[in-house]
């Protein structure tokens, strides 16, 4: 006979439940459809930060009264790297006497800001190049000032080829829609061809010619702002760049002497967004242009339609109530 030990735990059986079924329940078996539903995770659909499309920039111009700013220039001219050096400014603080406020393209400003930062690896800030295929695109910034309500600016964003095709067919002007809307239209003047004796020239010559075409074509509004945007202007500093300056210091003149009275405003602004050699501050000069960028305006009056000499009996009838 063997002896059964009562305290060997392989003999203890477990107590049944009162009042319970000792029922086998299948791990796997198909769920009802009230618990699918309650056990279905709840997805929110999240806002879409990146660059706006027009259809994007349309619908917040229905909610806020924002700026359209139309920066234009040829290809690596530094119009990406000048709006996107803004975003940086208030990526560290106050700028300009304003604080960050909101902006719709957050995505689309970290994806043009990421080769600038030391987290790339790069070994010099970068800022990737606009697709032709991209179409037109804009930056949205929203911002407040401690004597002023929230602004929005529109900045646009197109490759630089759009803008040598218009240059080159000026039929084009009329197509290009951020000039339209715009109230700031900035010309961009790459700082790095002026200061090359061999490529100046043609630089001057692709802002005169793009100011001539939308002009002739009436594309500005004439309450627009008109700026001549010089980037680049750490390698215009020091004597041997006193030449391309004085080049510069001409041309602008003259081009403030032609359009002088047919717009709101004509201004120039040098700038350096960035500068690698350390010569002049980060953000060199773009402290004023973000402010011009947000400053009130008055329209402009359009003169109304010139009234016809009235000959006759039924002309005259034109001036009565």
């Amino acid at each position: 006979m063997i002896e059964i030990d009562e305290g060997d735990p392989e003999n203890i059986q477990p107590a049944p439940l009162s009042g319970r079924e000792d029922n086998d329940t299948d791990v796997f078996a198909t769920a009802s459809p009230q618990q699918r539903v309650a056990l279905e995770p709840r997805w929110v659909q999240l806002p879409a930060s990146g660059m706006l499309a027009v259809e994007d920039a349309d619908g917040l111009l229905r909610w806020r009264d924002a700026s359209i700013v139309a920066v234009l220039g040829e290809r690596n001219g530094g119009k990406t790297t000048l709006a996107v050096e803004f975003y940086e400014r208030f990526a560290k603080g106050v700028y300009a006497g304003f604080n960050f406020a909101h902006s719709l393209s957050l995505l689309g400003f970290e994806e043009k800001t990421f080769q600038s930062r030391a987290v790339s690896g790069a070994e010099m800030p970068d800022t990737p190049r606009t697709s032709k295929q991209d179409g037109l695109k804009f930056f949205h910034l929203a911002v407040t000032g401690e004597t002023c309500g929230r602004k929005d600016l529109l900045i646009s964003e197109r490759a630089g080829e759009i803008y040598r095709d218009v240059r080159d067919n000026p039929s084009l002007a009329n197509t290009i829609t951020e000039v339209r809307k715009a109230r700031t239209v900035a010309f961009i003047l790459d700082g790095e061809r002026i200061a090359d004796p061999l490529r100046r020239m043609e630089a001057l010559a692709s802002v005169r010619d793009l100011a001539r075409a939308f002009t002739r074509a009436g594309s500005i509004s004439i309450d627009c702002e008109i700026q001549i945007v010089t980037t680049k202007w750490d390698l215009l500093i020091g004597p041997d760049a006193a030449v391309a300056k004085g080049v510069l210091e001409d041309f602008e003149r003259r081009f403030i002497e032609t359009y002088m009275g047919k717009f709101g405003e004509i201004s120039v602004f040098h700038v350096a967004a960035r500068d690698p050699t350390g010569t002049v501050a980060a953000g060199y000069g773009m402290e004023p242009l973000f402010k011009s960028w947000l400053a009130v305006r008055p329209k402009a009056k359009s003169p109304g339609p010139e009234m016809p000499q009235l000959v006759n009996e039924f002309d005259r009838l034109l001036m009565r109530g």
